[in-house]
């Protein structure tokens, strides 16, 4: 957890108060001249919370995704798209690259991505501590520690520009704990305008996915019914008027039938069974909602293990398109980490940028044959040199050749 103070909001020293008036003074603020548009209405127990945002809401979400099976396994293969093909550091310093790289080991930077992306997909945003030392290592990032983003609100001026973070210690919204801006790496991926807190995707297919719950419980319950075996026993000839202790008799002993037990009847006793095809279209169901689900959270159908229906033209499409989002994904991820992680390891904004692989080899293979053409446009005066084309390539130094 997050601790500055026991509770309620942090006051800044006089000093920090001294330090931040001279910085607006120097530096003055973003002043936007819309702004960002009116908040939500509060209905019913949100009424009773000191929170912008309905804590039962958020907690639903993070339930649809830890028990939703394939929800989960939709969600999940964003982040392993995303990161699949790895990542490397972009800059001219080749010492400062690699102490950068060994820093980003050090803060685990996959799992923190990862975990950025699931939050962001499953509440909106994603909250994570800069963790910094003490004293003459207070400038120093230690760890980035992914925190409940359910527990978290944003807290914004007038005009829609973030000022800092309240992370709340109950969720009723009664204590919480003031954040500043650069204490907390800020991931979310999708917006919509007027807003400053992300869209979630499992929000937004919300309605698909417990369609999907009551299709399955409806298919279970049907198929359980189908399941066991009924009997229709006929007993006595045409026109007699059997007694009725002797077809109480015929069911107990058809009630306590099993799979190895064998039947045996006079000529006056018929024995037919019901419901021998059992629950039909089952398959077509089951796809129908989850397709309308992998759209919703979207995902190619194979991501759910659906096939029908697809051939393998029209799964290419949807595997290129999905590809791009990711590629879409990842330059949003840079950009953040770039501006609130890299740069504060290297002291020297722009030096270094991390960047991903491309999600595609094709992609990659596109890239190696645009650089062969650029070295071969002009070999007299050549474009660019060797170096240039090994950075590209992201080789590294001591595996360049003469």
């Amino acid at each position: 957890m997050i601790m500055r103070g026991s509770s309620g909001p942090y006051s800044p020293s006089f000093f920090d108060r001294v330090w931040i008036r001279l910085n607006e003074i120097v530096n003055p603020p973003v002043r936007p001249r819309t702004i960002a548009g009116t908040r939500r209405q509060r209905t019913g127990s949100d009424l009773f919370s000191k929170r912008e945002r309905s804590y039962k809401e958020l907690d639903a979400l993070e339930v649809r995704y830890l028990q939703g099976g394939p929800v989960r396994e939709a969600i999940d293969s964003y982040p392993l798209f995303a990161l699949s093909n790895g990542w490397y550091l972009d800059g001219k310093d080749e010492m400062l690259v690699k102490d950068t790289e060994a820093q980003l080991a050090a803060l685990d930077i996959e799992s923190s991505i990862w975990q950025g992306i699931i939050d962001s997909l499953v509440f909106g945003d994603a909250f994570q501590e800069i963790v910094t030392g003490r004293g003459q290592y207070s400038d120093t990032v230690l760890a980035l520690q992914p925190r409940p983003a359910k527990m978290f609100d944003i807290d914004a001026d007038e005009y829609g520009v973030v000022t800092g973070y309240k992370q709340y210690l109950d969720p009723e919204g009664r204590r919480y704990i003031q954040l500043d801006l650069d204490q907390i790496l800020h991931i979310s991926l999708f917006h919509i305008g007027g807003s400053v807190y992300g869209t979630s995707l499992v929000n937004s297919a919300k309605d698909d996915i417990d369609r999907d719950v009551q299709m399955i419980e409806s298919l279970v319950s049907a198929i359980e019914r189908h399941g066991h075996p009924r009997y229709h026993a006929k007993v006595g000839k045409e026109g007699e008027d059997v007694g009725q202790p002797v077809l109480d008799s015929v069911a107990d002993q058809l009630h306590d039938l099993k799979s190895n037990t064998e039947l045996a009847t006079c000529h006056d006793v018929e024995i037919v069974s019901l419901d021998t095809t059992g629950v039909g279209n089952t398959q077509a169901y089951s796809d129908l909602t989850l397709g309308r689900m992998a759209c919703a959270l979207g995902v190619p159908l194979d991501v759910l293990g659906v096939t029908e229906g697809s051939n393998r033209s029209t799964a290419t499409v949807r595997q290129k398109v999905f590809e791009t989002k990711i590629s879409t994904i990842q330059r949003r991820i840079e950009n953040i980490y770039n501006s609130n992680i890299i740069d504060r390891l290297t002291g020297q904004p722009g030096s270094v940028r991390f960047k991903f692989n491309d999600i595609s080899p094709e992609d990659e293979l596109r890239e190696v044959e645009y650089v062969a053409k650029v070295l071969a446009a002009d070999p007299i005066s050549p474009i660019v040199g060797h170096e240039w084309a090994r950075r590209r390539l992201r080789i590294p130094e001591e595996d360049a050749g003469p």
